[in-house]
């Protein structure tokens, strides 16, 4: 009788359950960049975020944007693919807020590009038009500081800095305690939406808001039940109002602290130049 092989362990070391924020945390944990310290990881991300939004330039934003996603692929090893396709998530709501600082609405014609809607001139200025591109570059270059932050560093560490910089308690373990939830909601939704599935739940459209509709008030139900739960195993593990986390102490290094300031000096360069000379993408 031929012997069954085993699957080997690497074809499925790949393997996740879930998405969003459970490969978030997941990647954070294994990233190449945990050796950094967290402290430094920080500031560095908080610099570049208020230098991109207070630089009002549309390149500064990209050289920000492409320098965030390039350390988290290269040094921070996540995965290119998983990254560009976490980018494309703020995209939408980035357009949309644009698009209400592109468009002016009035009686009248007013810019190069008018639309009439109901009786109402829906026009786009080049001012407008330039705003609006000026905001999605330092929207999104913000965004990539925070990514950068998330895949790089574990929510754990996050606190620690939190705590150092004297922010209450409170605020902390709360903070950690919805951050936590969120995995145990998203676990449970990931098993209602596989039974409804397995139960051809989504065959069609009126079956598949019936689900969500079922799913969702299932889903309001499950998070009371599991909340009473997650509050009982922390008084059987001796909770007594304090969180304390098992933290990685990644030490400051001068090497890390160099490379950080090193690219915010050149991109603080980069865009003081831009002024000076007066150019822009856009």
């Amino acid at each position: 009788m031929p012997r069954s092989r085993k699957p080997h362990p690497s074809r499925h070391a790949s393997h996740s359950h879930g998405s969003g924020m459970l490969a978030i945390d997941r990647y954070a944990q294994r990233s190449h960049l945990r050796t950094v310290s967290p402290f430094v990881k920080t500031v560095f991300a908080l610099c570049m975020l208020i230098l991109c939004i207070a630089a009002d330039l549309t390149a500064t934003g990209l050289l920000i944007a492409a320098l965030m996603l390039a350390a988290c692929i290269g040094p921070g090893g996540a995965p290119a693919r998983y990254v560009l396709s976490l980018m494309r998530v703020p995209v939408f709501f980035i357009v949309v807020s644009c698009l209400a600082v592109a468009f002016e609405i009035g009686r009248a014609p007013l810019g190069d590009w008018d639309f009439s809607l109901f009786g109402i001139w829906l026009s786009v200025t080049p001012a407008g038009l330039h705003q609006a591109i000026l905001l999605f570059f330092k929207a999104y270059g913000a965004v990539t500081c925070l990514y950068f932050l998330s895949l790089t560093t574990p929510m754990q560490d996050i606190l620690e800095v939190l705590r150092a910089a004297r922010l209450p308690h409170l605020v902390i373990e709360l903070m950690y305690l919805i951050y936590r939830y969120i995995f145990l909601l998203l676990d449970v939704q990931h098993r209602m939406t596989l039974a409804a599935q397995s139960r051809l739940g989504y065959a069609s459209w009126r079956n598949a808001w019936y689900t969500f509709t079922h799913i969702s008030g299932n889903l309001l139900a499950a998070s009371f039940r599991r909340s009473s739960t997650c509050f009982d195993a922390m008084e059987a593990r001796c909770y007594d109002g304090a969180l304390r986390f098992l933290t990685h102490h990644a030490p400051v290094r001068l090497r890390h602290v160099l490379a950080c300031v090193g690219c915010f000096a050149a991109v603080a360069f980069l865009t003081a130049l831009l002024k000076w000379k007066g150019v822009d993408l856009f």
